[in-house]
């Protein structure tokens, strides 16, 4: 299939899938006349890249997770390590915001202010 197709397929644009085939996400064939083929389960691949960014993965993970589904299924195992990886970075940043939440919260209540030269600046740790 060409990009085009591919394109209204996936709702994704031009850039964007070549982009994706430059990272090595997916791949594609180079016909005679210079086009380029998609294969019919690129649109798949698509739809997986898309949910997995939705769901916060870099797309250096959702090459990791790509990598795997060519053996056609993920163990279930896997999947599970690698959700599991995922709430935990994303539990650890919801703890990190509610942190600078809090202290930006006590410094519109005119509490010290680290963003003046004669406060110091709390540590996010």
């Amino acid at each position: 299939m060409l990009i085009g197709e591919l394109a209204k397929q996936t709702a994704l644009s031009r850039d964007t899938i070549r982009f994706y085939e430059k990272m090595q996400l997916i791949q594609s064939m180079t016909c005679n006349n210079g086009y380029k083929d998609y294969p019919e389960q690129t649109v798949q691949q698509l739809q997986l890249i898309r949910t997995a960014k939705n769901l916060g993965f870099a797309l250096n993970e959702i090459k990791q997770i790509l990598a795997m589904t060519v053996q056609d299924e993920i163990p279930a195992a896997q999947v599970q390590a690698i959700l599991q990886e995922k709430l935990q970075q994303i539990d650890k940043k919801i703890a990190q915001l509610h942190q600078i939440r809090t202290m930006l919260h006590q410094f519109a209540q005119a509490e010290p202010c680290p963003l003046r030269i004669d406060h110091p600046i709390p540590s996010l740790d």
